[in-house]
C-alpha cells in the first residue's frame, strides 16, 4: 500500500513530510521495516503533527488520509477474499469466513457478511487451475485501490451488481459497472443508489420475474442489530417495491409536524418524528383486532419491579429481553397497563399472585373520549382511536 506516494498533495506539505527525518529514512530505505508498521507510524507522525498545519494543509491531509484508508480497505478485501480461497475459517474451526472475522475483527455479523461480500466483488480471483483471474468488478476494484472510490460507493454498486438479472448480456454488465465506478468518485452512496436504479431499470425495464406459485417472492430484508446499552434496537433492511412506497406513505402522514401550540413550531427534527411515526405504527398494530396472540393475550411487554422503587421513581424496572428500563418510564408504562401484584420470598419464589387490573378501566377510557374528544396535548388533533390513556403525571 503506497502511503508514501498518494497524490495529489500541495509542494508545501510533500516537503514538509520529507524533511521529516523518519519519514526520509522510509523514502530512502522502504524495506528496512515491514511495510504495515510503516504506514503505522506514518499515520502517527501524522496525527502529531495535527496542531500545526495550516487550513489549507489541513484539508489537504483530511483528503490524503481518507484516500489511503479506502486503499487500506481494498487491502483488507484481499486478504478476505485469500483467508475464503484458502479455507482458513474451516481449518480454524469457525464454519465460514463471516464467523472468523466477526471473532478475530471484532465485527458485527453484519459488517462481516459485507466485508466478505465485497471481496468476493473487487478482490482478485482464482480458477480452479490456478489461473488468476479479473475481480467481478474491475472498474470498482481499481478505483477503490486507488482511493477514488469510498466503501458507501462500493457497497451501492456491490448490491446493484449482484442484483441484475442473468440475462444480462456479459457486455451490459461490464457497461453497468464501469459506468457506476466511473460517477462513484463525484457521487455520495445516495446519489449514486439513485443512479444506480436507473441503470437497473435500463437493463432490465421488464423486472424480475414473477416468482411459482409454490416460492413466493419475499417481500424485503429486516435486521435486528444489537441493543445499545439504553435497552435501544438498532435495525436496518429494505422493502420491495410493493411494500415500501406503502410504508414511506404510511411514516410521512404520521411524521408530519405537529406544533406543541399555536404558532410554536415542532421541535423534532424529520428522524425523530420518523421513529414516533413508526412506534405509533407499532402501537395500531398492537390494538388491533387481528393483531397475533400469544398464550391468549395480544402482543405486549412484561415489566417487572419492585413496589417502593415504583412509588418513590427510584431504581429500575425489567423487561423480558433481559435489559432494563428506569423507573420514571416504567411509571409512564404504567398509567395504562395491566397491574398484577405479586408477592414474592426473599429468595423471589412467588407466594402470591393477584389478578390483573388495567389502571384505565373501560369505562374511564371511556369517560376520557367523551370528555376530551380525542388527544389532549396542545396542538395534537389525534382521535381518540389513536390514543392512549395517561396520567398528567406518571
Amino acid at each position: 500500500m503506497g502511503f508514501l506516494s498518494v497524490a495529489p498533495l500541495r509542494p508545501e506539505i510533500v516537503g514538509a513530510r520529507v524533511e521529516n527525518p523518519g519519514m526520509t529514512a522510509l523514502l530512502a530505505d522502504p524495506l528496512q521495516t515491514d511495510p504495515v508498521q510503516q504506514v503505522s507510524d506514518g499515520l502517527q507522525q501524522l496525527r502529531e503533527s495535527i496542531s500545526g498545519l495550516g487550513d489549507g494543509q489541513l484539508q489537504d491531509r483530511l483528503r490524503v488520509v481518507e484516500s489511503v484508508s479506502r486503499q487500506a480497505h481494498a487491502l483488507g478485501l484481499d486478504l478476505v477474499a485469500e483467508v475464503e480461497a484458502r479455507n482458513l475459517a474451516g481449518q480454524a474451526g469457525f464454519g465460514s469466513t463471516k464467523r472468523m472475522l466477526a471473532g478475530i475483527l471484532g465485527l458485527s455479523h453484519s459488517e462481516a457478511r459485507a466485508r466478505v461480500a465485497h471481496a468476493e466483488a473487487v478482490a482478485p480471483r482464482r480458477a480452479l487451475t490456478g489461473e488468476a483471474l479479473p475481480p467481478h468488478c474491475p472498474a470498482t476494484a481499481a478505483g477503490l485501490a486507488a482511493g477514488r472510490i469510498g466503501v458507501g460507493q462500493l457497497r451501492v454498486i456491490a448490491e446493484t451488481m449482484a442484483t441484475v438479472p442473468d440475462s444480462v448480456s456479459a457486455a451490459d454488465r461490464e457497461w453497468a459497472e464501469a459506468h457506476l465506478a466511473e460517477w462513484a468518485p463525484r457521487l455520495d452512496p445516495a446519489a449514486l443508489g439513485r443512479l444506480a436504479t436507473r441503470v437497473l431499470a435500463f437493463l432490465d425495464p421488464d423486472g424480475p420475474e414473477p416468482a411459482a406459485d409454490d416460492i413466493p417472492a419475499p417481500s424485503g430484508a429486516l435486521r435486528l442489530r444489537d441493543r445499545r446499552r439504553n435497552g435501544g434496537v438498532g435495525f436496518e433492511g429494505w422493502l420491495d417495491g410493493e411494500h415500501g412506497p406503502a410504508l414511506r406513505e404510511l411514516i410521512e402522514r404520521l411524521a408530519m409536524p405537529r406544533p406543541a401550540a399555536e404558532g410554536v413550531p415542532d421541535p423534532r427534527g424529520v428522524e425523530q418524528r420518523q421513529a414516533d411515526a413508526l412506534v405509533e405504527v407499532c402501537d395500531l398494530a398492537r390494538s388491533a383486532e387481528q393483531a397475533p396472540t400469544s398464550a391468549g393475550e395480544p402482543p405486549h411487554l412484561t415489566i417487572t419491579m419492585d413496589l417502593n422503587m415504583l412509588i418513590d421513581g427510584i431504581g429500575a424496572a425489567a423487561l423480558d429481553y433481559g435489559t432494563f428500563l428506569s423507573a420514571g418510564d416504567a411509571r409512564r408504562w404504567a398509567c395504562d397497563a395491566k397491574i398484577i401484584p405479586m408477592v414474592l420470598r426473599g429468595d423471589s419464589e412467588p407466594l402470591d399472585v393477584g389478578r390483573a387490573m388495567r389502571t384505565v378501566p373501560t369505562g374511564v377510557r371511556r369517560a376520557l373520549i367523551v370528555r376530551d374528544r380525542g388527544c389532549a396535548f396542545p396542538g395534537c388533533g389525534r382521535p381518540p382511536s389513536r390514543c392512549s390513556a395517561h396520567h398528567v403525571r406518571h
